[in-house]
């Protein structure tokens, strides 16, 4: 019986793909942007709560498994990337014209360096467009399931 008090159920989301053998976890707390058919606007928001054969979004918005049609992924990796060559680019034009303002240089702003800046923000934002991986649920691709995760608490 003690044993038993250390031990937990969890309902976790799975997005897989079986013919590619990839899968994807949501928990509750997790972001996850989904979509019901084309002509509805998307729903983005926290999962707060993963039911038996549904999800609810940001605490008003329930959604069965069976109507969802898209399932839009966030890529951290890309998106840590993207923001950090927009800072980069932003820092970059500042440390120099503020250097210009010091040593007085003539123009406080350089071309070359306006445009470099320029164009790591630039590469920063066109990132940002992959930041979202869109997955079509469907019976040959994307597939959403509910299982219950066993966990242990350690002592």
């Amino acid at each position: 019986m003690f044993c038993l008090s250390l031990v937990f159920a969890q309902k976790v989301l799975i997005l897989e793909n079986l013919s590619i053998g990839k899968s994807f976890k949501f928990f509750t707390g997790d972001d996850i942007g989904i979509r019901v058919n084309d002509t509805t606007p998307k729903v983005s928001g926290k999962i707060t709560e993963i039911l038996d054969s549904s999800i609810i979004i940001a605490n008003r918005d329930a959604f069965d498994l069976k109507e969802i049609a898209v399932v839009y992924k966030q890529r951290r990796g890309i998106q840590i990337v993207s923001s950090s060559l927009m800072a980069f680019g932003t820092l970059y034009l500042g440390v120099d014209a503020v250097n210009n303002v010091i040593h007085g240089g003539h123009p406080v702003i350089n071309a070359d360096v306006a445009v470099i800046s320029a164009a790591i923000v630039a590469a920063g934002g066109v990132l940002q467009l992959f930041s979202k991986r869109k997955c079509k649920i469907s019976k040959e691709k994307w597939h959403l399931k509910i299982i219950d995760q066993v966990r242990v608490k350690s002592p």
